[in-house]
């Protein structure tokens, strides 16, 4: 069961960041999120009132909520101004940065290496960063305020990762989703005014759009988020964390395929950098246990 999980989640999440592309291009971020958040809490409510819930005010149950939110929030600003293959790039470090986060937060080891993949992971993102700078191949590479903002978005992934490794054996997975549904909901309604103001609505909603959405709070939040939230539950918040060697690569196809994205040989040996050094904080050891 737990590689069929494993499997589900890394092709229908590197499928996300190009829905998430998609629909931000017809809804503006805050809008997008506000939809996408309230419609992914009416599809799941009906099973979480199975659970005869009750009101929970753990701080670490909200804080988990409030990172989901910010994570959603930052990577439909970012998403804008950058690349789906450079998104995705961006977001494969996630396992050494929840590495290390539990060594400082939760006291866990940091093995040698641990210190070795998180400096190759460092050089390889400052290569892509360097490039998204200094290069004008905006297809590949993205602008740089888009890469930051989706690189916020790594680092509130990466902590609510640590957060929902505390909870995880507190409450359900439905229970967990639910809350961060809801935080993200309210989150993005407190900023909706300020996207009133400006004047981004969309002038023209189509029907494709409308599906858009439909299909990202369904497959990409709903769907997605519990199955992660189940192998956190089964496993360990480490697990998870190394889908994003599939998503990167199912996301980079869709990029490719769908947005004319190219994979430039500075790209790649960027991406390679970044890849090598998870490698050898998170499988190499676990291969060679084995």
């Amino acid at each position: 069961m737990i590689p069929i999980v494993f499997l589900l989640i890394s092709v229908i999440g590197g499928a996300s960041a190009g829905l998430v592309k998609y629909t931000v291009n017809q809804f503006p971020p805050i809008s997008l999120v506000l939809l996408r958040s309230a419609i992914s809490f009416l599809i799941i409510l009906p099973f979480f009132l199975k659970e005869s819930p009750k009101i929970i005010t753990d701080k670490k149950l909200l804080l988990a909520g409030v990172l989901f939110a910010a994570n959603w929030i930052l990577f439909a600003f970012g998403i804008q101004r950058s690349s789906i293959i450079m998104s995705q790039a961006l977001y494969i470090p996630v396992p050494i940065i929840v590495a290390f986060l539990g060594y400082i937060f939760l006291k866990e080891k940091l093995s040698k290496s641990h210190i070795i993949g998180l400096l190759l992971s460092l050089i390889g993102i400052s290569f892509l960063l360097f490039e998204s700078i200094g290069s004008q191949d905006v297809i590949s590479f993205g602008t740089p305020l888009g890469n930051l903002l989706v690189a916020c978005g790594v680092f509130a992934w990466s902590f609510y990762l640590i957060v929902s490794r505390k909870i995880s054996n507190l409450y359900s997975p439905i229970t967990i989703i639910v809350y961060n549904f809801t935080l993200a909901f309210f989150a993005s309604l407190f900023l909706f005014p300020i996207e009133l103001s400006t004047n981004q609505l969309p002038a023209d909603i189509t029907g494709q759009s409308v599906l858009g959405v439909f299909a990202l709070a369904l497959f990409s939040s709903v769907i997605v988020f519990y199955l992660i939230q189940w192998l956190v539950k089964y496993t360990s918040a480490f697990i998870p964390s190394l889908t994003l060697y599939l998503t990167s690569i199912f996301g980079s196809v869709v990029g490719i395929i769908f947005y004319g994205e190219r994979l430039s040989t500075r790209f790649i040996i960027g991406a390679m950098l970044i890849f090598a050094g998870v490698f050898i904080a998170t499988t190499l050891g676990y291969i060679r246990k084995r």
